[in-house]
């Protein structure tokens, strides 16, 4: 993505739809793929929190020195909501959506990217742009 001087930060917000039930209520198994999404992707984790609800669905939130990564699922629905915000550049964060689209199996992704506390000026400009993932492995 190119990078605008006029932007505080990225916000990556990204609907995973046709995902299985199975990875979707699995805890370690978010929580786990979170953290390798930090390593692979150049993110920096300072602290994870994760919660199992009932009967299924989970939350897992990545603390990061850029700001955060959540991961909040909805296996009876085969669904999950993911939203990547970081300050400063945001040059790996489509590929990171990417993989984190793939290694839950999603069938369908929505994402769209926001440019957060874009300068004052800047209002005729669109702060919001969706953004097309390759779902297929490569």
């Amino acid at each position: 993505m190119s990078q605008d001087r006029d932007a505080l930060g990225y916000h990556w917000v990204m609907d995973l739809r046709g995902c299985p039930f199975e990875l979707l209520d699995d805890l370690d198994f978010v929580r786990a793929k979170l953290v390798e999404v930090t390593d692979r992707f150049g993110l920096t984790l300072l602290n994870v929190q994760s919660r199992q609800f009932e009967p299924q669905g989970v939350t897992a939130l990545g603390f990061l020195a850029e700001s955060h990564l959540s991961i909040h699922t909805w296996p009876e629905h085969n669904y999950a909501a993911v939203d990547i915000f970081t300050c400063g550049a945001d040059t790996q964060l489509k590929a990171a959506c990417e993989f984190i689209a793939r290694t839950l199996q999603a069938d369908e992704a929505s994402v769209v990217r926001i440019r957060r506390g874009i300068a004052a000026d800047e209002h005729a400009r669109l702060a919001v742009e969706p953004v097309q993932l390759e779902l297929q492995s490569r």
